[in-house]
């Protein structure tokens, strides 16, 4: 439902892309979210309103999430809070603990907080940016995406007032 708004709002037609899951969600050590599955398949890799970037499968490794997830993970401690992230700390397979799925401008990043003893469907969103603290918000990755385009009252994430009409642009080949 939620992902068929964001494609309403953009005026974009899915692409129903066929995406490894099988493959990441072995690298990654942990199954996916279903409804950011949807969101990656529908939409591919690119850009919402000139302002986020929901990472996906990417042969650039830009906006890979394993590639992104790795990074994180090279440059944290393995114990206790990462000074970046604090007073969370990166998803390690078998824990708890954030998971990148999305960066924006105004420093903005996005992480599922995820645990390998939890559905990921029950997974919280987890963001921070500029000038936001640390917020943690419990509904599906495409709603929160849909009423960061488009709800005007989803203080403080939403761009809908500087972006009223909301697009996709796609970066890099459509495969």
């Amino acid at each position: 439902m939620w992902v068929e708004r964001i494609a309403a709002a953009t005026s974009w037609e899915p692409l129903r892309l066929e995406i490894p899951w099988n493959s990441m969600e072995q690298e990654l050590g942990s199954a996916l979210p279903e409804d950011y599955k949807r969101l990656a398949e529908a939409f591919g890799t690119g850009e919402f309103s000139e302002f986020m970037r929901v990472l996906s499968v990417d042969a650039t490794r830009q906006f890979d999430l394993a590639h992104i997830w790795h990074t994180y993970l090279d440059t944290s401690p393995e114990e206790g809070a990462d000074p970046l992230l604090k007073p969370y700390h990166m998803y390690r397979p078998g824990g708890r603990g954030l998971f990148p799925w999305a960066f924006a401008e105004m420093e903005c990043s996005y992480f599922w907080l995820a645990s390998a003893d939890e559905d990921p469907a029950t997974w919280p969103i987890v963001t921070r940016g500029n000038p936001y603290p640390w917020h943690e918000v419990s509904m599906s990755t495409s709603e929160f995406v849909c009423r960061v385009l488009t709800d005007p009252k989803f203080e403080p994430f939403s761009i809908a007032r500087l972006m009223p009409e909301a697009d996709f642009y796609p970066i890099g080949p459509v495969s």
